[in-house]
Order: C-alpha cells, then sequence, then structure tokens
C-alpha cells in the first residue's frame, strides 16, 4: 500500500483496510468526530508522505478531496492523530491488517512466495544522520591503514556507551515477498544483537499468510541453528 505513488489511492486503501479491521469508536462514550477507520487513513498518509503531525494536519487541510473520499468534512488536528497512534499501533491491530491485506493480495494473485524468494531482513533505526555502522567500519578501515590500536581501556569504554545508546534503538524486522513487495511478516523489538531470534516467528507468521518455496536470508540470521519452523 505504502509503495503506491498516488496519495488519493493510499488514502483510499488505507480506509477500506481500516474498515475491515478495527471498530468505528474506541470509546462508546467519546465525542465520535472522527472514526478510528479515518484516523487510521491519515495516519497513513502521514507515514506516506514523510510529515510531522502538524504537517499531515495542514496537508489534509489543503486536499478537502481527500477527505471526502473517506467520510471527513474537516481534518484532524495534531492532538488527536498523535492519540491516534498510540491506540492503533499495536501487534493485534498491525497483524489483523497484515492478514486482510495479503489475502486481498491473493485473491489478485499478488503473493509470489511459491515462485519468487520471500526475504528476511532487519533494521536499526539510528536517531541520527549517521549509522553507527558505518562509523564503526570507518574506525576499522582508518586503524588497518594507520596499523595502530587502541588502548584496551579506551576501547571498553567506547564499547560500554555504543552499547547503552544501541539497547534503546528501534529495530524492524520484516518478512517481504520479493515478487509484490508485500510485508508477509513483521517483528518490532529494540537493541542491536543477532537476527537470530526472530528468524523462527517471521517464517511461521508468513508461512501462516502463503505458501513458500524459496527463503532467503543473510548470515544474520543463522538458520541452520534453529528449530524446525514451517510447514
Amino acid at each position: 500500500m505504502l509503495t503506491c505513488k498516488s496519495p488519493r489511492k493510499v488514502i483510499r486503501a488505507a480506509y477500506r483496510l481500516a474498515v475491515e479491521c478495527l471498530p468505528q469508536y474506541s470509546d462508546p462514550f467519546s465525542r465520535h468526530d472522527f472514526t478510528l477507520p479515518q484516523l487510521f487513513a491519515c495516519l497513513v498518509i502521514r507515514e506516506h508522505q514523510k510529515k510531522s503531525y502538524r504537517g499531515v494536519e495542514a496537508l489534509l487541510r489543503d486536499c478537502p478531496g481527500w477527505l471526502a473520499d473517506i467520510g471527513m468534512t474537516r481534518a484532524p488536528d495534531h492532538n488527536t492523530l498523535w492519540r491516534a497512534f498510540n491506540t492503533l499501533v499495536s501487534p493485534g491491530v498491525i497483524n489483523s491488517m497484515l492478514d486482510l491485506q495479503i489475502r486481498w493480495a491473493a485473491e489478485r494473485g499478488m503473493p509470489g512466495g511459491r515462485i519468487k524468494p520471500v526475504s528476511l531482513d532487519s533494521s536499526l533505526f539510528e536517531s541520527r544522520h549517521v549509522s553507527r555502522h558505518f562509523e564503526i567500519r570507518q574506525r576499522q578501515s582508518r586503524r588497518q591503514e594507520q596499523k595502530k590500536l587502541r588502548k584496551g581501556r579506551e576501547k571498553a569504554a567506547a564499547n560500554r556507551r555504543r552499547s547503552k545508546v544501541v539497547r534503546g534503538l528501534p529495530k524492524l524486522s520484516l518478512a517481504v515477498d520479493t515478487g509484490s513487495h508485500l510485508i508477509l511478516a513483521a517483528h518490532a523489538s529494540t537493541g542491536g544483537g543477532s537476527d537470530a531470534p526472530f528468524f523462527k516467528p517471521l517464517l511461521e507468521q508468513a508461512c501462516r499468510r502463503t505458501k513458500i518455496r524459496i527463503l532467503v536470508a543473510d548470515s544474520g540470521y543463522d538458520f541452520r541453528s534453529q528449530p524446525r519452523a514451517g510447514p
């Protein structure tokens, strides 16, 4: 859905998906200004357009046609969208939406797990513009060129500082059908370390949603040491 270039198509598809998976309102005694599917569609547009909450509020205010497509007469304010994000983004909701999205795609013959490989990968999201992995490789290259080693005490202190920061960084692991670019499974966590613990849960989720013949993963998953997963 997020690979679509047309924001108007994205907001329609997100709304339709949310109508199938979400209740109308989170609380029967709330003001009922907006439905949960409508707010979900607005949040998807925020991600699609890479906006802040204030930015997507301004964008939607300038696009009344998009709002009309999902039954809204005015744009929600940024505080409403922030609260909706904390309500809607949960593993149960995301898994229900992935199930429905894969079912829709299967009806159109999109998932190609039996023909094209399914790929597993994980990414650690940095809070800065420079990757720590890149910085580490730079230091390694510099050490090789200069043929000098850091003192053990300094190296240990640097590793402790780096480990403390990395433990708090968000990490997303995905199983993706390479034929259609559909996400078949997702697992969110924090910190660095081996990807191996995520191999079995990702594969089991993906196998539940489509038939897989070929699986591709890098050495970080170390699948040979994993118990047998999938059908």
